[in-house]
């Protein structure tokens, strides 16, 4: 994998013949990286969207659309359902299985979609429950957050090891460079 390769020239960039070294610590970001996405990452989505959670009193319709669409689809308990303020029309499904999913939907998708249609989003999203993708997505975008925090870690060296070459010539010299 990606992330394996770049643990591995990580390992030999800070030093010769480390590079097992940066592979095992490679793979420990992304155990630690995965169980947070596992255990947490419905709820740091969720927060991080500004989804609030509600209560059937608080939109009977949606609640109604949601319980209809659970039964239908055969999921075994009706996932936690939550709006977002924004005006967007959108509407996403998080959790890690049928029985810890929650749905969200933006006060936008609302106020735009009568009942049918929000049947069918509804129905989309806990199509996404059922067949466990939000599982997966959540274990790809956890693995690729792991690379791309690897990748900028290559990055933030390989301009330091430069800067610090070039400090060294110019501590060389005669100061001149360091006068201007």
């Amino acid at each position: 994998s990606l992330l394996a390769v770049l643990g591995f020239v990580l390992g030999e960039a800070v030093e010769p013949g480390a590079g097992s070294g940066g592979l095992a610590v490679a793979a420990v970001a992304w155990i630690i990286l995965t169980l947070i996405s596992y255990f947490g990452g419905d709820s740091i989505f969720l927060t991080l969207s500004g989804a609030k959670k509600i209560c059937p009193e608080d939109h009977p319709q949606l609640f109604n659309v949601v319980e209809e669409m659970k039964i239908a689809s055969g999921l075994p308990k009706i996932p936690d359902v939550y709006i977002i303020d924004d005006e967007a029309p959108n509407a996403f499904a998080t959790g890690r299985s049928p029985n810890k999913a929650s749905i969200a939907v933006t006060s936008g998708l609302l106020q735009t979609l009568n009942r049918d249609e929000l049947q069918g989003v509804v129905a989309h999203e806990l199509g996404h429950v059922k067949n466990r993708d939000i599982l997966y997505m959540m274990m790809v975008g956890t693995m690729m957050g792991a690379v791309v925090l690897f990748a900028d870690i290559g990055t933030r060296m390989m301009f330091r090891g430069a800067r610090s070459r070039t400090s060294s010539k110019s501590n060389r010299s005669s100061g001149q460079a360091q006068l201007i």
